[in-house]
């Protein structure tokens, strides 16, 4: 699969690859993540499944902090979503992750997820730098 202006994300996590393929675009600590939402992704009524917001906001957050962190290893500590609208097969759902704040131990992210100009999903995190 492709998605034009995108180059297809490379990811490692074996759970992450489950639910990709993921894209970006832009350079590190400056770049736009997009899922497409297909069959797998959606719950019996037919819209994303709340688990899989989750999964990919863990994944292009943790992008991200990899990034802005110059690869240094992290975990999740804590994340907290609002889930605000459905998306369906077909979509794709896009979010540029922001840094908050940057401490020695600690990375705060935050993202929102968008389907067609509309935000969806809301995310903030908090990220363990190992060995910190």
């Amino acid at each position: 699969m492709t998605l034009a202006g995108f180059t297809e994300t490379r990811l490692i996590d074996p759970f992450e690859v489950f639910i990709g393929p993921v894209f970006e675009r832009g350079a590190p600590g400056d770049k736009t993540f997009a899922l497409p939402i297909d069959a797998r992704h959606v719950n019996a009524r037919g819209v994303i499944h709340g688990g899989l917001l989750m999964s990919f906001a863990d994944c292009a957050l943790g992008q991200a902090v990899w990034d802005v962190t110059d690869r240094a290893p992290s975990v999740t500590l804590n994340m907290q979503g609002q889930f605000l609208k459905p998306a369906k097969t077909g979509d794709i759902v896009l979010v540029k992750p922001e840094l908050v704040k940057r401490t020695k131990a600690f990375v705060f992210m935050r993202g929102d997820f968008i389907v067609q100009n509309d935000t969806i999903f809301a995310v903030t995190s908090v990220w363990k730098l190992l060995g910190q």
